[in-house]
């Protein structure tokens, strides 16, 4: 495919995704793993498969009869900006990373479930949005 058959099927180049196919979604939830997307989309109604490309893979479902997007940005920051940025554009305004961590506290083990509240931030992506100096906190 040319990209410029691929952008004549889609609003966004990596995602292959049009305004259209968020039916209204506002909240993305984004794991890293393609293979993920499918199993988190498919505990929530009407699961449907939007596209695959590269490392990001989409679905849409419903969540309390609102449409949410699943989709995948592979590992690190660059493709997790490409697949927010893009999602951003078309219209997503809140975001759920879900998936693995990493951690250097003895007390947290295998297993565990944690809600991050801040990283440590050395991408090299995030500097695209934020000096070094901006805490990484939510």
């Amino acid at each position: 495919f040319t990209e410029e058959f691929y952008m004549s099927k889609s609003d966004v180049f990596h995602l292959g995704l049009t305004k259209n196919d968020l039916q209204g979604a506002q909240l993305a939830i984004v794991p890293g793993d393609p293979e993920r997307v499918e199993k988190i989309a498919a505990l929530m109604d009407k699961p449907v498969k939007l596209a695959s490309h590269r490392e990001f893979t989409s679905w849409r479902a419903e969540l309390d009869g609102k449409a949410v997007i699943v989709c995948s940005t592979g590992i690190g920051g660059p493709s997790t900006s490409i697949a927010v940025e893009e999602l951003a554009q078309l219209g997503i305004r809140t975001f759920l990373r879900i998936g693995t961590t990493g951690a250097i506290q003895p007390h947290i083990n295998v297993g565990d479930v944690l809600v991050t509240t801040a990283s440590v931030r050395l991408d090299g992506a995030s500097l695209h949005f934020a000096p070094m100096e901006f805490p990484a906190v939510a």
